[in-house]
């Protein structure tokens, strides 16, 4: 199992811990008023994971306090970035009724079988590139560029709503956040998910460097994996540090 994989689930057993001890826990005791619940007040509470329970959202951890059900997404990191979602094109363009150029347009992006500059430079007459894996998104023609900057600004709402929070049953209600220096926790948030996704909507652009920038979120290519097919998948990312300057925002300093 890759290693990011055993860290997100280590992630999410400490919080379920936490909540589990919620009487005892400072994390968990803070966490609960922020999702406006008097600890001294609850008489029944139970957390776990999602991952043992079919359920493949946002979600990573529901917590039953007392006839409520809370679903959390967690994000744990100490560096400057946390992705937030990946997935293959196609999945995302069944997903947001994706038009059949955009999603081409992102393929070759990312790269996919039929989709590179190898297989396609000499078929097209294309001027040879900087990586003959993929194409950034500044070197695909303009046409498509405007194709791919159109669908998400006119789908920005609904891409990071699903990205964010996702959807049905175990979407999630709430964004915890737990910043971590020298292996222990020193800052954490409960953020209402609505307010998560209002922080990261915003028009679409293409950086200096070839991604694609929606708002407060990284739209990349995956790469690494060690040459792997899955470095051909399309990731979404974020500051998971910059929520915490947002205003109306409970930062939970460590004790």
């Amino acid at each position: 199992m890759a290693k990011a994989a055993l860290g997100g689930f280590k992630n999410e057993d400490w919080v379920v811990s936490e909540f589990n001890n919620w009487a005892k826990s400072y994390w968990a005791g803070e966490w609960l008023k922020s999702m406006q619940y008097d600890p001294d007040k609850i008489d029944h509470l139970c957390a776990q994971t999602t991952r043992n329970m079919g359920f493949f959202n946002k979600a990573d951890v529901l917590v039953l306090v007392e006839n409520n059900v809370e679903w959390i997404s967690v994000k744990r990191f100490s560096a400057s970035f946390n992705q937030i979602d990946k997935r293959w094109t196609d999945e995302y363009a069944e997903l947001w009724d994706m038009p059949k150029d955009v999603k081409e347009a992102i393929k070759r992006y990312c790269g996919e079988l039929g989709s590179r500059p190898r297989d396609l430079l000499s078929d097209e007459g294309l001027k040879p590139i900087s990586d003959a894996r993929r194409f950034n998104m500044n070197e695909l023609s303009q046409v498509q560029r405007e194709q791919v900057l159109d669908f998400f600004n006119e789908n920005q709402e609904k891409v990071v709503r699903d990205v964010v929070g996702g959807r049905g049953k175990a979407a999630a209600k709430w964004m915890l956040l737990v910043e971590e220096k020298n292996d222990g926790p020193v800052r954490s948030a409960v953020i209402p998910i609505s307010v998560a996704i209002e922080y990261c909507v915003g028009g679409a652009k293409i950086t200096a460097r070839g991604n694609i920038k929606l708002g407060n979120l990284t739209v990349q290519r995956k790469g690494g994996d060690v040459g792997k097919k899955t470095a051909q998948m399309l990731q979404f990312k974020f500051s998971p540090r910059g929520m915490f300057d947002m205003q109306n925002v409970g930062v939970i300093e460590k004790i």
